[in-house]
């Protein structure tokens, strides 16, 4: 009986494959497993116990401190914010650049040098004139709304008397 009790143990879900297995190698795969897998399973419990203990003694801390970062994470993002911007306007100021030059050296189609400074001067000499005219409306509003503040002045003063 103790012989057929040693005997193999076959699988039955999977009778194409020939695996057999005896009980003496699934007390030796159980002892190895166990050999493996305790002190994995220590250091693991050892790592959740460290990983809890600094989170009590972290969590008044950040309490405490965090107006501190909190305001150390805004500058942070400020000074990035910031040079971000600073990246990208280097970047667009440098395309400009480009553009103006190759509109001075009439390399865009149709361009020469004359014709691009040309269109240089003539839109300076637009933006110059539009300028003029806003600033001629502007000194009209600007004596209108003077006259009417000092015509109601005197109304005022006069009904007084």
């Amino acid at each position: 009986m103790d012989t057929q009790h040693e005997t193999h143990i076959t699988h039955q879900k999977y009778p194409h494959q020939q695996h057999e297995m005896t009980t003496k190698t699934m007390l030796i795969s159980t002892i190895v497993a166990i050999t493996i897998g305790g002190p994995l399973l220590a250091i693991m419990g050892f790592i959740f116990l460290a990983t809890m203990t600094l989170f009590v003694v972290a969590s008044p801390l950040l309490i405490i401190f965090s107006p501190l970062i909190a305001g150390a994470v805004f500058v942070l993002g400020a000074a990035l914010f910031g040079f971000a911007m600073a990246g990208l306007m280097a970047i667009s100021g440098l395309a400009a650049l480009g553009w103006v030059l190759k509109t001075v050296r009439g390399e865009q189609v149709g361009l020469s040098l004359q014709s691009g400074m040309g269109k240089l001067l003539d839109y300076g000499e637009n933006v110059k004139e539009s300028v003029k005219d806003t600033g001629k409306e502007w000194a009209s509003n600007l004596k209108e709304t003077v006259q009417n503040s000092t015509d109601d002045k005197s109304d005022k003063t006069a009904s007084r008397a």
